[in-house]
């Protein structure tokens, strides 16, 4: 078995992305200030902790239990189990204002509103940040609110294996059976939510009343294969 737990922070002013923004979103509010876009990157996962177990039942010929049957032998000899598994904190996104910015730059980020919890009470699909902690600024002007502040939903993932090796009457021929399960328990990890453009102020100052919501997901469903091999 291995298991490993990393805490990491990772701040940038700007990704690289190669083209198309493949590895996220470029967003740059002022470029006359760079230091301003100093943040949270778009890899930046806080907490991870990952591992793997392969673990040889004790059963059947040569080993602790059941080892005088070969009937026994045949049914639950030469079981071999693992899993891994992953858990990790999301990604950050960054959230939009609406103010007017008369085309001095592409992107514009909205104000703070102090004491407003930044998440939903009951954060989940039909709503994972809260629009009333951001305002919004007036019109020509920065949002004191940077880049990737906010953080989405993490990853929770477990695979699961259980192989069967045996021999047959001829001399150098095995088989062995599989049975694979990719995300066993069926646990949905959410993607970022959409709705980042707020919306909902009308006037300098106002909290933003916009909805937001998730619609998607980061892993797949539970998946499982049957595998036989023959080996000579």
């Amino acid at each position: 078995m291995s298991f490993n737990y990393v805490w990491s922070h990772f701040l940038d002013d700007l990704d690289s992305s190669g083209w198309g923004s493949r590895m996220g979103p470029q967003d740059y509010q002022d470029a006359s200030n760079p230091n301003a876009n100093y943040s949270n990157s778009n890899f930046d996962v806080r907490h991870a902790f990952k591992g793997y177990v392969v673990y040889e039942l004790p059963f059947g010929k040569n080993r602790m239990f059941l080892n005088h049957n070969t009937a026994l032998d045949a049914v639950v000899g030469g079981w071999q189990v693992s899993g891994t598994v992953v858990l990790q904190t999301g990604n950050p996104f960054t959230i939009y204002g609406n103010q007017a910015n008369w085309s001095l730059a592409g992107t514009t980020f909205p104000n703070r509103n102090p004491g407003v919890s930044l998440y939903a009470a009951n954060k989940g699909i039909d709503g994972w940040f809260n629009p009333e902690a951001f305002t919004k600024p007036a019109d020509g002007t920065w949002g004191n609110v940077r880049r990737n502040s906010l953080y989405g939903p993490g990853i929770n993932v477990f695979n699961m294996s259980a192989a069967k090796s045996f021999g047959l009457p001829w001399e150098g021929v095995r088989v062995e059976f599989r049975a694979d399960a990719s995300n066993v328990f069926n646990h949905k990890s959410l993607s970022t939510p959409g709705g980042l453009n707020l919306g909902g102020a009308p006037n300098t100052g106002d909290a933003y009343t916009s909805t937001n919501s998730i619609s998607s997901v980061t892993t797949g469903a539970r998946n499982m294969q049957l595998m036989l091999r023959v080996t000579f």
